[in-house]
């Protein structure tokens, strides 16, 4: 049976007589906004027979051969209730897929039925007498004493709830509430239907991180075909420009303001040449050349590097296991996305501080999600760089992985570095999980999805 009917036939105050009793049915049909009963023998069975008013509300009850009404249930005929609630009423609910407890108006739990037992962990002897809101630990969208005093004016309220199940577990349920009115229509009870849509909520939210995602991906992949026809033409200016100055500079007597100047051109001629071999870089989001790849080896080695150029003011501090760490990669590129990280990490201890880097394997449950990706169940070679710098806030943390991009001064970044990491871990399978926070630093956690068993000879190249 669907809860909202029954509910909505329980909210209904019972009354004896012929008039209330066509009234209440009434108003059923026009909430429901159904002609037929979706349990005609138990509407029946919660109108007091006084004769032919209860033959004329309800002319097809089932009869026995005799022609009489069908016997009724002992409660029902007496008319007994529990916490103000008829029985009849409560063994009805205890047919719902939802949860469904009964309290009084303090709180009070008076009737559990078979799903809350379920949902909640609680059996009914464990429930019963005890407050339901402190039992399930709830968490309201808005102040109790306003969710009660809408419930009492409407006689209903509708909204989502985070509870606590037996367990500890969080769950969110959809929660609706109606009162239940005695014949003075004065309020006695609160039916609380509740049903857990934790699942519902958890994938709605996975689904619009992965359409954010995607249309990230759509912005950065247009901006990458943008920079590279630029890059293209820009290359070719660039080459005149450099081979133009390393004439001037051959021919510039030594030491004049000439071939200083000369050299001035080359300088920056060639760092625009490495921006624009970075830019197609990141246009091409060429694959690379695949093969196992040990990434303790590949870590060690970049590292080596890192730590030559290190400022005083630094230190480097590593944890590099032993045994190899097999993933089907390119070393090349997986040197590039360290020394990035770690040359970033470096630019934002302007006062000096530690620089962390580790490598580790983990094994990734499924769907586990991290900042940037989703994990598969599997192994994985989490390489993490964490500094004592400045730290992001969360807007910051939003675009770093755009290019051109960038939180340093004029001139001293492209906005680049970050983006091609992205791009190189998302074409290596693997995922970015990025924490930060201002003034804490920042640890950046790459995962690489670890070779088949099967794969591990390391290529020597």
């Amino acid at each position: 049976m669907n809860t909202a009917d029954v509910v909505a036939l329980c909210a209904a105050p019972m009354r004896s007589s012929r008039s209330t009793a066509a009234n209440g049915i009434a108003s059923w049909w026009k909430f429901l906004g159904r002609d037929r009963l979706p349990v005609r023998a138990g509407i029946d069975s919660l109108v007091p027979d006084d004769g032919d008013s209860a033959r004329d509300c309800a002319t097809d009850a089932p009869r026995d051969p005799a022609g009489s009404r069908a016997a009724q249930p002992p409660d029902a005929q007496s008319g007994s209730t529990k916490g103000g609630v008829p029985v009849a009423v409560l063994k009805t609910l205890d047919l719902t897929h939802d949860a469904i407890c009964v309290r009084s108006m303090s709180g009070v739990i008076e009737h559990w039925n078979p799903a809350a037992e379920r949902l909640y962990g609680w059996t009914a002897d464990q429930a019963v007498g005890r407050v339901s809101h402190a039992l399930f630990k709830t968490v309201f969208p808005e102040p109790l004493d306003q969710i009660e005093a809408e419930m009492l004016r409407t006689d209903r309220w509708e909204g989502e709830l985070l509870q606590m199940l037996k367990d500890g577990t969080r769950v969110t349920v959809a929660s609706r509430w109606s009162v239940w009115r005695d014949d003075a229509y004065a309020p006695v009870a609160v039916l609380e239907s509740s049903r857990d849509i934790s699942e519902r909520r958890r994938a709605e939210r996975e689904r619009a991180g992965l359409e954010e995602r995607l249309r990230q991906a759509e912005k950065l992949a247009a901006i990458g075909r943008f920079a590279g026809g630029i890059a293209h033409d820009f290359n070719s200016v660039l080459s005149g420009i450099l081979a133009f100055g390393e004439m001037l500079v051959d021919e510039a007597a030594d030491n004049s303001s000439c071939k200083r100047y000369a050299q001035n051109v080359c300088t920056a001629a060639t760092r625009g040449r490495r921006l624009v071999d970075q830019i197609l870089a990141y246009s091409r989001n060429q694959r690379g050349q695949r093969s196992p790849t040990d990434v303790c080896r590949t870590m060690a080695e970049t590292l080596q590097l890192v730590s030559g150029s290190l400022p005083g003011s630094v230190a480097l501090h590593t944890a590099i296991p032993d045994a190899p760490l097999i993933v089907m990669g390119d070393a090349t590129q997986l040197h590039q996305v360290v020394m990035n990280l770690c040359t970033n990490a470096i630019h934002a201890m302007k006062s000096g501080g530690p620089l962390r880097v580790t490598v580790e394997p983990v094994n990734a449950c499924a769907g586990e999600a991290v900042s940037h990706g989703t994990l598969a169940p599997r192994r994985y070679a989490r390489i993490s760089v964490e500094d004592g710098g400045c730290g992001m806030d969360a807007a910051t943390l939003a675009r770093i992985f755009e290019p051109f991009f960038t939180t340093k001064e004029v001139g001293r970044g492209t906005g680049l570095g970050l983006a091609l990491v992205d791009a190189i871990v998302t074409d290596h399978g693997g995922a970015i999980d990025v924490k930060s926070r201002p003034g804490k630093g920042s640890t950046f956690s790459i995962y690489l999805p670890m070779a088949d068993a099967r794969r591990t000879v390391v290529a020597t190249a």
